[in-house]
């Protein structure tokens, strides 16, 4: 996971890039490409620091995400695809929205929140996600 680490996370103080929010879709789509690609470790590097702590319990938020977003992926072939950013409420904080793709393109359901937010050691992780 360290290696993963450098490659995918940029430690910044709050406030110091103008590209913020370009910053925390990278973190939100990168989340997103990992579980599609079954990377578990990669995807719980996406997660903030605490729920990384919880990641492997049976029953935490992190558990039930992975088992609910390979369930799609696995059994019904669904895809990821970015959509829009929406508004938060939350400072240090960025809400996107990821449409479900079936095989063909189609989409399946409505768009899925993922809140990113700037982490304790000022880096950008996933705090609440949608599958």
């Amino acid at each position: 996971m360290g290696k993963m680490w450098k490659k995918w996370f940029v430690r910044k103080p709050a406030g110091t890039s103008s590209n913020v929010s370009d910053e925390a879709k990278e973190v939100a789509i990168r989340h997103y490409e990992l579980l599609q690609k079954g990377d578990y470790e990669g995807w719980v590097s996406t997660l903030c620091l605490w729920l990384q702590e919880v990641a492997g319990r049976s029953g935490s938020s992190p558990y039930f995400w992975w088992k609910t977003g390979r369930h799609y992926v696995e059994d019904y072939g669904v895809y990821y695809e970015y959509y829009k950013e929406g508004k938060s409420s939350f400072p240090n904080t960025r809400k996107f929205f990821f449409k479900r793709k079936n095989p063909d393109g189609s989409d399946r359901g409505m768009p899925v929140p993922i809140t990113v937010k700037l982490d304790e050691d000022g880096v950008w992780r996933v705090d609440q996600a949608s599958y």
